[in-house]
């Protein structure tokens, strides 16, 4: 009897399958999402690829994109030249966790032709800190030090710039 009725109205049978869609793709990010940490950001400090000394608490008083990436990982390579593009203008420090060392990352960051302050993460610690489950994983963080924004999978050149820039008009 159901489905005499949804074949006869079929929209209402595309409805379903889309709500079932969006249902899944919410519990798949939130399972991804379930460690990741809220509120204030945890400082991060290191040395980048290039050699300078990065340290997040430098970032204060203008918003700043913290993502997380591999060089294993395929959806990292379709989004990185999203991040790079967003690194020439924006504040943005890029973490490379669990990626066969500096020399592996160093090499992946030449063929792929990208430009972008990079923190080698072999062990995961950063990663650990901030709850990273999945890469890639953006942390959005105000002037003020406070996580606005979490996204983990692919995101979008404008979906992350539109984040920064609210951030910036909301200082």
């Amino acid at each position: 009897m159901l489905t005499a009725f949804l074949k006869q109205h079929r929209w209402l049978s595309w409805l379903l399958q889309l709500c079932l869609i969006v249902l899944v793709f919410v519990a798949i990010r939130a399972y991804q999402l379930r460690d990741a940490v809220q509120g204030e950001a945890p400082v991060i400090h290191g040395q980048l690829l290039n050699g300078e000394a990065v340290n997040l608490s430098n970032y204060r008083g203008q918003p700043v994109l913290v993502h997380f990436w591999a060089t294993w990982c395929p959806v990292c390579r379709m989004e990185n030249s999203n991040i790079a593009a967003i690194a020439e203008d924006q504040r943005v420090i890029t973490i490379a966790s669990w990626s066969e060392g500096a020399q592996a990352v160093a090499e992946y960051m030449r063929q792929e032709n990208l430009d972008m302050p990079v923190l080698v993460d072999d062990e995961g610690q950063w990663a650990h800190v901030y709850g990273v489950n999945a890469v890639p994983s953006s942390f959005i963080i105000d002037g003020n030090g406070m996580i606005r924004f979490v996204e983990s999978g692919y995101t979008t050149e404008i979906g992350l710039r539109w984040r920064l820039w609210w951030l910036s008009l909301n200082k």
